[in-house]
């Protein structure tokens, strides 16, 4: 039998989310700023957007002072319009952080393309990532008019009117789609990153799986979807919503994660005292003979050497 109070696993699901990000951005920092030195702007893209999922965070987190986890017969009534308004704006939040992750991975794959069609299914995975979402955190701020009519329709049930409950659940539906291939796309493009790259296979297997932990993400986005229902459920939505809340945070924890992570193989090798990657020529050793000069790695790609 269900618990009667879930707060308790909304509340932790939300705390290890943010944990996750805080603790896998700031190594990205670390790494960026005092190992390699350079900061690039899309690591402020990366901190901006730990930044909005903080917000988002601390949308559920108000959200369960305000009862979200309990049934709604449990909570006073006043509380209500509050645990509604959280929920009105963690769920635009979530939509602007998504793209954000997005788009934070994207770049950093653009920076190490080496090939032309690389860049170009990059572009276009971007650009349907970007457009779809912002027709949806359109459809998501403005499900209701007025807008406050969201959270305070339980008042005044007369006082404004709200989109059908079939198209927000197909939109998300769509949403849901439209991220789940982008992240599959995005997580495989890495593997064709480096195939013909003239690295040994340990450093090729390292570098490819590391830049691919973006379909984690997708991995929470495809267990969030039979949950999509939950948007709609309006007779006892603080306890029904928990378990679409609960994947939504972790998909975007996951996510941003996955992007900081990309950016640690630095890190990685100093505190693991791993190889330098160094290129294999047809089983010759990479350095030349006696008196002669190295030769230097050709990995075909000056933003993955720099990576």
């Amino acid at each position: 039998m269900a618990s009667e109070d879930r707060s308790p696993e909304l509340y932790a699901s939300t705390i290890f989310g943010l944990a996750i990000a805080t603790v896998t951005v700031a190594l990205r920092c670390y790494v960026r700023l005092f190992m390699l030195k350079v900061f690039s702007w899309e690591d402020y893209l990366a901190v901006i957007t730990m930044i909005i999922f903080g917000v988002y965070g601390a949308c559920v987190l108000m959200a369960i002072q305000y009862g979200a986890g309990r049934h709604i017969l449990d909570v006073p009534a006043e509380w209500l319009p509050h645990a509604l308004k959280m929920r009105w704006l963690g769920e635009w939040i979530y939509v602007v952080t998504s793209i954000l992750v997005k788009i934070t991975v994207a770049v950093l794959l653009l920076r190490i393309c080496s090939k032309p069609w690389h860049k170009s299914v990059t572009y276009a995975t971007l650009a349907v990532v970007v457009v779809w979402n912002t027709v949806y955190a359109f459809l998501a701020a403005f499900q209701c008019f007025p807008v406050q009519h969201f959270w305070e329709r339980l008042g005044d049930p007369n006082g404004g009117q709200c989109l059908n409950e079939d198209i927000i659940t197909g939109s998300t539906y769509a949403a849901a789609a439209v991220n789940c291939l982008a992240d599959w796309i995005l997580g495989l493009l890495p593997i064709a990153l480096v195939w013909n790259l003239e690295l040994n296979r340990r450093t090729k297997a390292s570098v490819a799986g590391i830049l691919a932990l973006g379909i984690i993400a997708s991995a929470a986005t495809i267990v969030r979807i039979p949950f999509v229902w939950q948007l709609t459920h309006d007779s006892d939505f603080l306890y029904v919503f928990v378990d679409f809340t609960t994947w939504s945070t972790t998909e975007l924890a996951m996510g941003l994660a996955a992007s900081s992570i990309a950016t640690l193989r630095p890190l990685f090798k100093r505190v693991l005292g791993g190889s330098s990657g160094n290129v294999s020529h047809k089983g010759r050793a990479p350095t030349g003979g006696p008196g002669q000069q190295p030769i230097a790695p050709r990995t075909g790609s000056p933003g993955l050497r720099a990576w």
